[in-house]
């Protein structure tokens, strides 16, 4: 892993976003709420207005349902600014957002300028959900920093980000644009090459095939395929991924038990599944009568804000904090009677950034609670926050000064502190503070796993993607 300060670097820089469409729009609006300064670049000024307007919607949104703090938002729309000179827009940046129409020659026309006006380290990122981003590199200087950030549509709502590799990008690219994306509060997930789809959208292809099929054929309606999928399987998906949701489904013998019991009735399933690569003719008809009836009216404006809330209330009540707490504990033995020591020996945890100027270090985990090492920079601050858990703390160095919603705390090495869960929270240094807290019960995105007892010596990434088939430095590096 590369060091905190230019983590740091990564996420409080200057960001450009080309393309003023929704998901620009989106994109932008997330940055602003973090407090960075957003160039959002298009050639049309009518569209860089309306997207304008989108992001400030965006990113006030999420400080009225409480995913962003109010202060940060105001300060990032302050710096966010429209453009439609390349030179303008990509000097200085951090990290480009590409996010212009899906055609391959309009994305390398503006990767070729983003290249020739940002800085030599710059990020450059497409949000293509379709186009290979090893055929967007080529022919770009510097291509080892190019690689596919592909969001889950509303890019400020949705926690997932899809990294992915072209060609000739190198780990270290990889590793930078996950510690910028995690300080934007995504959940980047990691590639370990470029294919079609990336993950999420190559499930949900396969989904939506059947789903089809299923109305085609008159099985169900559409109203009722999309109830089946909201109030079943979604609502576990919400949960856990497929294949931890089938081992669990095998009982005491896990994924094997499942298949032994349940292959047959699965295969014969697969047997009877769509397997059409080309969309039926008739495909846009059926599906267009049966949203009618299940919108009943409803406009897109109005079926969009139906979705932001209910995905901003799922989001603000921690459902994938306990989620991933449930998963890690269950993975430990959770439940267990028995108690254990977790006993840490020169630990070397991976920061994380949480805020300019503030990481996060895993120090040890066990069956109940997680040990967290807190670093802040001079002037640091923490956003007011809340999590579900209780928290107790303690200074090791400098000062720190707890914000609530009652008060100001400020706090001296040697001192110790406890929050109940859910109190919204802050905190800022004026001198730096190391200090080291304890969730209980487990806090499940801090894992997962235990902190390795040795430094990772080739790096985070390397485990990923030395198969041979990911990254590559380009010749001459």
């Amino acid at each position: 892993m590369r060091g905190k300060a230019e983590a740091r670097r990564d996420a409080g820089g200057p960001v450009a976003v080309a393309g003023a469409g929704l998901t620009g729009a989106s994109w932008a609006g997330l940055f602003a709420a973090h407090g960075v300064e957003v160039r959002l670049y298009d050639r049309d000024p009518s569209r860089r207005e309306e997207a304008r307007l989108r992001a400030e919607e965006a990113a006030r949104f999420l400080a009225a349902v409480g995913l962003a703090d109010g202060t940060r938002v105001e300060a990032g729309l302050a710096l966010l600014r429209t453009v439609g000179d390349p030179a303008a827009a990509f000097a200085g940046v951090t990290l480009m957002q590409e996010c212009v129409t899906e055609d391959l020659q309009v994305k390398r026309q503006v990767f070729a300028q983003a290249a020739a006006h940002a800085p030599a380290e710059a990020l450059l990122a497409t949000s293509s959900s379709g186009l290979s981003v090893s055929a967007i590199q080529e022919g770009v200087r510097r291509p080892e920093r190019c690689l596919a950030a592909h969001p889950y549509n509303p890019p400020h709502l949705v926690p997932l980000v899809e990294l992915a590799p072209g060609a000739l990008t190198t780990s270290e690219t990889l590793e930078r644009a996950w510690a910028f994306y995690a300080a934007m509060g995504k959940e980047p997930v990691v590639l370990r090459r470029d294919v079609p789809g990336y993950i999420a959208n190559r499930l949900s292809a396969a989904l939506w095939r059947e789903a089809i099929e299923l109305v085609r054929t008159g099985v169900a309606s559409v109203a009722d395929v999309d109830r089946a999928v909201v109030t079943g399987p979604g609502l576990r998906w919400a949960v856990m991924g497929p294949h931890l949701l089938y081992h669990l489904g095998g009982g005491p013998g896990g994924i094997r038990g499942h298949l032994d019991h349940l292959a047959g009735v699965k295969e014969g399933m697969l047997r009877d599944l769509a397997t059409w690569t080309t969309f039926p003719a008739d495909t846009a008809d059926v599906l267009e009568t049966g949203l009618a009836a299940e919108t009943s009216g409803r406009s897109t404006a109005e079926l969009a804000e139906v979705r932001d809330q209910a995905l901003a209330a799922i989001l603000a009540a921690g459902a994938t904090d306990r989620v991933a707490a449930g998963r890690d504990a269950a993975a430990a033995g959770a439940g267990s009677d028995r108690a254990e020591a977790v006993v840490v020996r020169g630990v070397h945890g991976k920061a994380v950034a949480v805020a300019p100027g503030a990481t996060r270090t895993t120090l040890a985990w066990g069956r109940r609670s997680v040990l967290v090492r807190f670093d802040l920079e001079p002037e640091a601050v923490i956003p007011m926050h809340a999590h579900p858990h209780e928290q107790t703390g303690y200074l090791v160095a400098g000062d720190l000064t707890l914000v609530g919603e009652a008060g100001e705390w400020a706090l001296e090495p040697g001192d110790g502190w406890s929050l109940p869960g859910r109190l919204v929270h802050g905190a800022r240094s004026r001198r730096g503070a190391v200090a080291v807290e304890v969730f209980t019960p487990l806090r499940g995105e801090y894992l997962p796993g235990p902190p390795p007892l040795e430094p990772h010596p080739t790096g985070f990434f390397s485990d990923r993607l030395e198969n041979g088939r990911g990254p590559k430095a380009p010749p001459g590096r």
